[in-house]
């Protein structure tokens, strides 16, 4: 087999993953948007089949989206059976958001006088970099807003506090700019403010900074979710 031949199967093999990964992007946002906005009921056993139908695409990349949302907590499977949708309740996300709120104003804290200026200015370039971006995708936004808040809650010192930090905000991922864009650039100005803070001496204004940020987040997603049950 020639070099042309290797190279033209691994493009057909990279487009063919390119397409699987979109077409699962299109079923975890559609079938997120269903669930959220109450159209799929609580209880509501999921059928591969009829949601393939319904979706128009085939079993494989509809695993992988039932497989996100399973992982988010927002379906639940019990027996081997078929995935049911779980109760979707405001207050369930509220509970996520007070204990991120917990622990990352105290990681905020914990971090002041102890992240470095590299790791500052890593976080810093990146922040730029995204809000320069015209229309950064979701994932782009996430891969930053990680980094920020990852940054800290590692400076916090306690390896453990991070690790929860980091599962808290994967279970609130989905809140992401295609949702809430109007946070895009209030949230960016925030992190350039938490980023300042730590790199300071004065924890206490961390933890406030860190607080007023959570609280914002929190808002934004309470009003997103009173309008997806609206509409």
């Amino acid at each position: 087999m020639s070099l042309s031949d290797l190279a033209d199967g691994g493009a057909r093999n990279l487009t063919a993953f390119e397409d699987s990964t979109s077409l699962s992007e299109h079923a975890y946002s559609r079938l997120l948007e269903l669930i959220l906005a109450g159209k799929i009921a609580p209880g509501t056993m999921l059928q591969e089949r009829k949601l393939a139908e319904m979706l128009s695409m085939s079993r494989t990349p509809l695993r992988e989206a039932l497989s996100r949302l399973e992982a988010e907590q927002l379906i639940t499977r019990a027996h081997g059976r078929a995935p049911v949708v779980a109760h979707v309740g405001i207050e369930n996300f509220v509970f996520i958001l007070d204990m991120r709120r917990v622990l990352e104003v105290e990681a905020a804290g914990r971090a002041t006088g102890h992240t470095t200026q590299e790791a500052a200015d890593t976080v810093i370039r990146a922040i730029n970099e995204l809000v320069a971006i015209e229309s950064p995708t979701p994932a782009q936004h996430w891969a930053v807003d990680d980094l920020v808040h990852g940054t800290i809650a590692d400076a916090s010192g306690n390896p453990l506090m991070a690790a929860t930090i980091r599962d808290l905000r994967r279970r609130t991922h989905l809140f992401n700019t295609s949702r809430i864009p109007k946070r895009l650039m209030p949230g960016a100005s925030e992190h350039h403010s938490m980023i300042d803070a730590v790199m300071g001496n004065d924890p206490d204004l961390s933890r406030q900074i860190m607080g007023k940020h959570l609280d914002n987040v929190r808002d934004a997603i309470i009003e997103y979710l009173l309008g997806s049950k609206r509409s």
